[in-house]
């Protein structure tokens, strides 16, 4: 942030030079990133059941999008007959409080198309705010959008998230499984279904294709062993 910030000051003449680039950083400790396998994705849905955060779970494992991507959602982002939604900002909180901001990057600006797991999710969504509408007609905030409380305003992202970490811990997954997990885990998913790369990229909103191998990189070692059957098959030696 300081290099960067000394860099602006150089384009701008206030110093001669940027004292930071010649700074050698530390090397950061790579740590292997967790995601769920499917039958461990299984098991969290199933232990789900019931619970309000069950769809946007679902929604989350089936579609990749941020926690802040998610809960910005609204209703006239989605095209539940087409299948697809367009990601137009991030839920976050600041010192004013809750609010959309501009996603990431340019390339979190995106469509993504929906599986039927999703759209199934977002009927359901859907069906319980109408219900949620209908107990407190007069005490609903008709906000437009998809993820809300009781009372139709905006859910806050570290309840969902306090909230996922309990209900992760009861269906017996690793400790520090959190939302960005599932995240992870639609990469791997789609990865192992032999999607490539630069389409886990776009889907995910990434900047650059380089983030995606790198974080997709260990998701899926068995893509390894795949990769090397198919050299035996194409050299058969």
């Amino acid at each position: 942030m300081l290099r960067a910030a000394l860099e602006v000051a150089v384009r701008d003449s206030l110093v001669q030079r940027n004292v930071a680039a010649v700074i050698k950083r530390p090397l950061a400790d790579s740590r292997e990133a967790a995601y769920l396998t499917a039958e461990q994705a299984a098991a969290l849905l199933l232990s789900l059941e019931g619970d309000r955060l069950a769809p946007l779970v679902r929604f989350l494992l089936s579609t990749g999008l941020r926690r802040g991507e998610a809960l910005a959602l609204r209703w006239e982002d989605v095209d539940l007959d087409g299948a697809l939604l367009r990601v137009r900002g991030t839920l976050g909180r600041t010192s004013a409080g809750l609010s959309v901001g501009r996603p990431e990057t340019e390339k979190s600006r995106r469509t993504v198309p929906l599986p039927r797991v999703a759209v199934s999710a977002l009927r359901l969504r859907l069906l319980a705010q109408q219900a949620d509408r209908a107990r407190v007609p007069r005490a609903w905030e008709d906000s437009g959008s998809v993820s809300t409380n009781e009372l139709g305003t905006a859910l806050e992202p570290r309840n969902v998230l306090r909230r996922f970490q309990v209900l992760a811990k009861a269906a017996g997954l690793p400790k520090g499984v959190g939302l960005h997990t599932l995240r992870l885990s639609t990469a791997s998913l789609l990865l192992a279904a032999g999607t490539h790369t630069k389409v886990v990229q776009e889907h995910l909103g990434h900047s650059s294709y380089a983030i995606t191998a790198d974080i997709c990189s260990h998701v899926a070692p068995q893509q390894a062993r795949e990769a090397a059957d198919r050299l035996d098959d194409s050299l058969d030696w």
